[in-house]
């Protein structure tokens, strides 16, 4: 099946793959059902991306899509955007949502910083996500 969207992992300056240190982190079945909902999406041409496994953000996350996904009664959200090329997407912020409140807080905010960095050099600050 033809690949529609890449997947990319936000690099912090000193060279850590925030993205996957959140993931390691997480419980191997919960961790499980995050990259099986990144690999559905890597599938699907990204005008059919929507609720229930995407949504787009608003308020403070103006503009950011959150990848959905719920596993043990917590719902798991990955925030990131559209590039910086095309057929990109680049996971910038994870976290929780409960009541519409994300767990941490600053999550927003954060994924901007990092998507200006992303945006500053492309090359340096991600790297293709690993399904591992």
């Amino acid at each position: 099946m033809r690949t529609v969207s890449l997947f990319y992992d936000y690099i912090d300056i000193h060279g850590v793959n925030v993205i996957e240190d959140w993931f390691n982190g997480l419980e191997p079945r919960a961790k499980a059902r995050l990259n099986i909902r990144l690999n559905a999406l890597e599938q699907l041409n990204r005008t059919e991306w929507g609720m229930p496994m995407t949504e787009v953000l608003k308020g403070d996350k103006d503009g950011l899509i959150a990848v959905r996904a719920k596993y043990n009664r917590i719902q798991y959200r990955l925030l990131g955007y559209d590039g910086p090329h095309r057929g990109e997407f680049t996971l910038l912020a994870c976290g929780t949502e409960k009541n519409n409140r994300y767990k941490p807080l600053n999550i927003g905010r954060k994924a901007f910083e990092r998507r200006e960095a992303v945006e500053g050099n492309p090359n340096a600050r991600r790297r293709r996500h690993g399904f591992g």
